[in-house]
């Protein structure tokens, strides 16, 4: 009885899913290695302690907003947070995509933009990647000329791939668009090049960003958007009144005043430019170019070398079973300790 009321975009439905096993080190998931900022850890006890948690959290994030907006030179006015840049995503869905509009997005890409879209009822359109996971320009132009998408998303760097796309081919494609562009950086800080100083010029823009990768706080799911006032007014329309905790809210705002950033993010920079070296010393691992906190690698028998790195305590994402990711597996950026023990792993594996 229950099935036959289900909604038939969600009749035979495949959500996100996420390997649990035990592990020695956890590179699968693109999360940071380093625990909270010291300074933030000295003092939870006194920020916990200072949240009513018998109160609902601040509907606006203000205090938040204030801070993300110092922290990328806009207004709070063009911030809008949300539990995750994932409930962003589906938000965004909410508020301009009717059921049958057009999304249009990069595969191999972000897994979201279609499980979100198909939720929302939207004839999807996915537009290859070249042989190399790099962006084909024309033809994503042409396919927005052509098919006119409600929303585009471009994900800068992508994920899985590590590639990006140029910001003057990003204006290009916003300036064909009739409908919104969704530049996703959730990886900004590991690449250093952003749209965001185009969100007051394009009205059809919305830059989304996280601060579950480079802040390292993914386990609180604290998301935000920058967009002009319009498209914020609209987002918040459609989002649930308290849609982040008053604990995220204020650890978020303490671990972007702790000023550790840089630090970490030269950091895996470092380890990540490391790490492709000493995999393209092995036989039978090609390695893609990233600008991101990750490696993507292709080999001969990817579901092997995945089962004996598992076997090994080491968890890396296998995307060998996903068409146009063939034979790859993608290998988050992590500790050095981490990073050396897995490199190591690999020798003996491939040798």
């Amino acid at each position: 009885m229950i099935e036959n009321l289900l909604r038939e975009e969600i009749k035979g439905f495949k959500n996100y899913e996420v390997e649990n096993v035990p592990y020695k080190y956890k590179m699968d998931a693109n999360e940071t290695p380093f625990e909270l900022p010291e300074e933030v850890m000295k003092n939870i006890g006194d920020i916990v302690k200072s949240i009513r948690v018998n109160i609902y959290p601040d509907p606006t994030a203000e205090k938040l907003r204030e801070e993300l907006a110092r922290y990328c030179s806009v207004t709070p006015k063009n911030i809008f947070v949300g539990n995750g840049s994932d409930e962003i995503i589906h938000l965004i869905m909410l508020a301009f995509v009717d059921k049958g509009d057009t999304v249009l997005y990069p595969h191999p890409s972000f897994a979201m933009y279609s499980i979100y879209s198909k939720i929302a009822g939207a004839n999807e359109i996915a537009v290859n990647l070249n042989e190399d996971y790099t962006y084909n320009v024309e033809r994503f132009a042409e396919a927005v000329e052509r098919y006119k998408p409600k929303l585009v998303f471009l994900c800068n760097p992508n994920n899985p791939t590590g590639s990006v796309i140029d910001e003057e081919d990003i204006i290009r494609i916003i300036e064909k668009a009739k409908g919104i562009v969704i530049v996703d950086e959730a990886y900004f800080e590991f690449y250093g090049k952003t749209l965001v100083p185009y969100i007051d010029r394009f009205e059809n823009l919305i830059v989304l960003r996280t601060l579950s990768k480079a802040f390292g706080i993914a386990g609180l799911r604290v998301g935000y958007a920058l967009s002009n006032g319009e498209i914020v007014k609209y987002l918040n329309l459609v989002k649930s009144p308290y849609n982040l905790n008053s604990l995220s809210q204020r650890i978020a705002l303490e671990v972007l005043k702790s000023g550790v950033l840089k630090e970490r993010v030269n950091y895996i920079i470092n380890e990540r430019e490391k790490l492709v070296k000493e995999l393209n010393k092995i036989n039978g691992i090609k390695v893609y170019p990233s600008h991101a906190n990750f490696v993507l690698c292709k080999f001969e028998n990817a579901n092997d070398v995945h089962k004996r790195l598992v076997e090994r305590g080491i968890l890396v994402r296998n995307f060998s079973n996903v068409k146009g990711l063939e034979g790859t597996l993608r290998i988050t950026v992590s500790s050095a300790d981490a990073n050396d023990y897995l490199i190591n792993a690999l020798r003996e594996i491939l040798s």
